[in-house]
C-alpha cells in the first residue's frame, strides 16, 4: 500500500522550544521548520492575490501589456526589450503604472520565491555542517537516531515539497516568470544575490 506522507509536527509553542536548551542541530532544524510553515502560509496567501493583469488571459491585456509583462526570454536580450519599451511613450507610461499599482505585491512575490530558495539552501548547509562536525556531538546519523531530530528532518523536507507543489499548482509558470522579471527590471540585478538560482526555482516547466 502507498506510504502516507510525513506528518507535519504541530509545535504548540515552537518559539518557546527554540529558546530551550536543545542540541544545536535540532535547534537549526526547528528554526527551518518554523520558516517552512511561515513560507507555506505566505504562498497560500499570495497565490490568492495574483494581479489578474499578469495572467495575460484576455486579448486586450495581451495587446496592451504583452510587451511589458515579460517572461524569461527577457533575460537573454534585456537591451532589446528595454529599447522597445523606451521607444514608446505609451509603453513607458503603462510600465510605470504597473509598478506603481502592483510594485509592493510584486516585491512580496519575489521575496517569497527568494525565501523558498534560501530555505532549501540553508537546509543543505545544515546537513553539510552536520557532516563537517560544526554541531558539537551531533552528526547526521545521531540526528536520525533521535526521534525528534528524525521527525524534524522529515518535516523540513516535506514542507519544501509542499511549497514546490503548491507553487506549481497555484501560480502558473508563466505568471511566476513575469512576476520575477518585473521585479528584476525595476529593482536591478544588483538587488538580487542569486538571480540564476531563483530563476531555476520559479521557471515555467
Amino acid at each position: 500500500s502507498a506510504r502516507a506522507p510525513p506528518r507535519v509536527i504541530n509545535h504548540p509553542a515552537k518559539a518557546d522550544l527554540i529558546d530551550m536548551v536543545v542540541p544545536t542541530a535540532q535547534n537549526a532544524l526547528l528554526r527551518l521548520s518554523a520558516r517552512g510553515e511561515a513560507l507555506t502560509a505566505e504562498l497560500l496567501r499570495l497565490s490568492g492575490h495574483i494581479p489578474p493583469l499578469f495572467l495575460l488571459a484576455e486579448k486586450p491585456d495581451v495587446k496592451a501589456y504583452g510587451e511589458i509583462l515579460l517572461d524569461f526570454r527577457y533575460l537573454k536580450t534585456p537591451e532589446l526589450f528595454e529599447h522597445r519599451i523606451e521607444s514608446s511613450r505609451e509603453l513607458i507610461e503603462r510600465d510605470e503604472d504597473v509598478w506603481k499599482v502592483h510594485g509592493p505585491l510584486i516585491s512580496r512575490f519575489f521575496n517569497l520565491f527568494e525565501s523558498i530558495y534560501r530555505y532549501i539552501k540553508d537546509f543543505a548547509r545544515c546537513l553539510a555542517d552536520l557532516r563537517d562536525g560544526v554541531f558539537i556531538q551531533s552528526t547526521v546519523d545521531s540526528v536520525l537516531l533521535d526521534e525528534e531530530g528524525k521527525q524534524l528532518m522529515c518535516e523540513v523536507l516535506y514542507l519544501y515539497g509542499v511549497m514546490l507543489t503548491l507553487m506549481d499548482a497555484r501560480i502558473d509558470g508563466a505568471v511566476r516568470e513575469r512576476l520575477l522579471v518585473a521585479y528584476y527590471r525595476h529593482k536591478g540585478a544588483s538587488s538580487i544575490d542569486s538571480i540564476d538560482d531563483v530563476c531555476l526555482l520559479v521557471k515555467s516547466t
